[in-house]
């Protein structure tokens, strides 16, 4: 790697236009994290956004379809109750009925036929007289003895209390009075019962195939939404896709099994995703479901990613063309003063560097080539003060020869003068120096003894100071300790307050859940009331909706306090965690207080160990002096003698020194000033 750079040369992957590619491309991956994120979100949102609107769709339509079924009911109640019929079913069977009575039943059943779109039709079967429809009297027709004898028949005789029945079909009563058993998905029976409160017959309604099929259509849920009515016992109106058959599907087997009136899942079809969620019709034990496509729910989600991506493609785009050009044009600036310092470096002063560019790449651009300019100068200067040193050195070489010669024999002379006075003080000296040092030695001792001294003063001020501290951290541990128990206690209030406020949401509910259920009454009452009672049921379904909306508010309000609840058990959790450590700090703070006693009791020993090691080496001092003063007496004469015999040997010596170094000088001198020609010649300065 380090050959490649002295070459000039670089990996591919490590040049500055690497570098601005990657640069630039940061921002890009933030933006493609903020994309993903804005998409997950998204997708998140649209997909709960759209499970609430169709698990509200598929209740509406159920509520939709009970209030026709309750309309149903409320026919049936009026015609088991109508004089005219009540009186026509109340005579023997062998009696002749007119053809004015006849036609009187048949206008009664028309009139209440015509009235509601959700009939198909009004049948009435009796045990004495022939049936009677909404289209006519059926003379000499069985349609009692067929719907006795036939399963659906049977069905009803079973669950015969007195109260209206629900069947999805009457085959046999079809076959008899010539009626299609596709028209009708579901037949409201009801005991008939005459004058005398004695069941004679039946009363059935026929509920509209086409009518639950309209409705089912207008709840548009989605384009490809399949939606269904299923009875009880599997007979179904599909509307989407009518090939499918729910009592094959298992999801619709395990909502059937459930206890939930009403929920959602997602499920698999024909290898495709739906969501699946449904609703049972209390009165008829009916199910309401629908199908929707997930690619339809995630659709507006795969816009955003669509457009998230792209505008990511753009931006990696930009950023690459922008950090290509700019990289670019750098490298070709750095390339071009590379080579001009190139060319420097191998001698040539002659090189320039030629830029249209306004920014600092100019300004180093000149810079280098004042460099250069600075350095021709130089080496200009250098070549002429070159040629002067080579001369003078070559003559200070000459007369440092003569110096040095003269120098040894005066050095030699001297040598033989001292030798004899150094023997002489030799041993006077060494007694001397061992003296000193031993002087030394005791002193660094006192030294030594004085600053230890210190250090115990200053290290029981240390310690009173830590002790102090400690001190008043305990006290602080012992207030965090009380405000700790505070905050527990305060929670444990503030989560009873929340409990309270839970059990008022209930009670909310609970009112609105009656106030709903008064509501549907009302509009019941209404409708039996018929157009008298049209804007008291306007006003009974307000009251309904308020009653949902305070239901439904007051759940949210009890989720938020359950989230507040368990945030604060996790609160309390934390305070008493809190606690248990302050208490351990406590116990910390004790031991460490008895650390610090124990260490200032060592100080208090160290101290009075240090003050009677003092009194002992002034006692020692005193004796050293004495000895001291007796030695420099003995050698003061020695000393004055070798000092003068010594002096002169220096001086020979230093002498000697200086004009081997200066001669030494010198032939470094001339190596110099070669050294420098050769230098100077290599550059190139025109």
């Amino acid at each position: 790697m380090e050959a490649a750079f002295k070459k000039g040369k670089i990996p591919w992957y490590r040049g500055i236009k690497m570098k601005l590619i990657c640069a630039f491309l940061v921002p890009v991956v933030l933006f493609v994290c903020v994309g993903m994120l804005i998409y997950s979100r998204s997708k998140e949102s649209l997909t709960e956004t759209y499970e609430t609107s169709a698990d509200t769709s598929v209740t509406t339509l159920e509520r939709y379809l009970g209030l026709g079924f309750d309309s149903i009911d409320l026919i049936g109640n009026r015609l088991a109750v109508n004089p005219t019929i009540t009186q026509f079913y109340t005579a023997t069977k062998d009696e002749v009925k007119t053809e004015s009575e006849f036609m009187d039943v048949k206008l009664t059943i028309s009139a209440e036929a015509t009235a509601d779109e959700f009939v198909k039709h009004i049948i009435i079967i009796s045990s004495i007289t022939d049936p009677c429809t909404d289209e006519g009297v059926l003379v000499n027709k069985q349609g009692y003895e067929s719907f006795i004898e036939s399963t659906a028949g049977k069905e009803v005789e079973e669950n015969n209390n007195g109260e209206p029945y629900w069947i999805s079909k009457h085959i046999e009563l079809d076959t008899e009075i010539g009626f299609d058993r596709d028209d009708y998905p579901l037949a409201y029976t009801r005991p008939l019962l005459n004058d005398r409160m004695r069941q004679v017959g039946y009363i059935i309604i026929d509920v509209q195939t086409d009518f639950v099929k309209n409705i089912l259509e207008q709840a548009e849920i989605s384009d490809d939404c399949i939606t269904a009515f299923i009875t009880r016992d599997g007979k179904q109106v599909v509307v989407g896709n009518d090939k499918i058959n729910f009592d094959e599907q298992s999801f619709y087997k395990k909502a059937i099994e459930s206890e939930e009136s009403s929920g959602n899942s997602y499920i698999t079809y024909k290898g495709d995703t739906y969501l699946f969620t449904y609703s049972i019709e209390d009165t008829t034990g009916a199910m309401i479901c629908a199908m929707v496509p997930q690619k339809e729910i995630l659709a507006g989600a795969n816009v955003i990613l669509k457009y998230t991506i792209l505008a990511i493609l753009i931006c990696c785009i930009v950023a690459i063309f922008t950090g290509v050009t700019m990289a670019t044009g750098m490298s070709k600036q750095f390339s071009v003063v590379n080579t001009v310092l190139k060319t420097t470096s191998d001698g040539d002063l002659t090189g320039t560097i030629q830029t249209k560019r306004t920014d600092e790449f100019r300004i180093l651009s000149l810079s280098v080539l004042s460099m250069i300019d600075s350095m021709k100068n130089l080496i200009v200067k250098m070549t002429s003060v070159s040629d002067n040193v080579s001369e003078s050195a070559s003559q200070v070489d000459d007369n440092s020869q003569l110096l040095l010669e003269a120098t040894r024999s005066i050095k030699e002379a001297v040598s033989y003068i001292d030798a004899g006075i150094t023997q002489q003080s030799t041993d006077t000296e060494n007694c001397l120096h061992q003296m000193s040092e031993l002087s030394d030695k005791i002193n660094n001792v006192h030294s030594n003894t004085r600053e230890i001294n210190k250090i115990a003063d200053s290290t029981q001020k240390i310690v009173d100071d830590g002790m102090n501290i400690i001190t008043d951290l305990t006290d602080k541990v012992k207030d965090t300790t009380e405000i700790t128990k505070y905050i527990i206690q305060a929670i444990g209030e503030l989560n009873k307050e929340a409990k309270r406020i839970y059990t008022i949401i209930n009670t909310i509910n609970e009112i609105a859940e009656e106030t709903n259920l008064l509501s549907l009454n009302a509009s019941i009452e209404a409708a039996r009331a018929g157009e008298a009672g049209r804007g008291f049921a306007v006003v009974s379904d307000e009251i309904r909706k308020l009653a949902e909306q305070s239901s439904q508010a007051g759940t949210s309000i009890a989720n938020i306090i359950g989230q507040l609840q368990t945030k604060m058990i996790s609160t309390m959790e934390t305070a008493e965690k809190a606690a248990d450590i302050v208490s351990n700090q406590e116990i910390a703070l004790d031991n460490t207080v008895d650390v610090f006693k124990n260490i200032r009791q060592q100080v208090d020993t160290l101290a009075e160990d240090v003050d009677k090691i003092t009194e002992s080496i002034k006692v020692i001092e005193v004796a050293k002096n004495d000895t001291m003063e007796a030695i420099e007496s003995i050698s003061a004469t020695s000393n004055e003698t070798e000092a003068a015999s010594n002096e002169l040997s220096k001086s020979a010596e230093r002498q000697l020194q200086a004009v081997e170094e200066l001669s030494s000088a010198v032939q470094r001198l001339k190596d110099d000033a070669g050294d420098l020609d050769s230098s100077v010649s290599i550059f190139k300065l025109r």
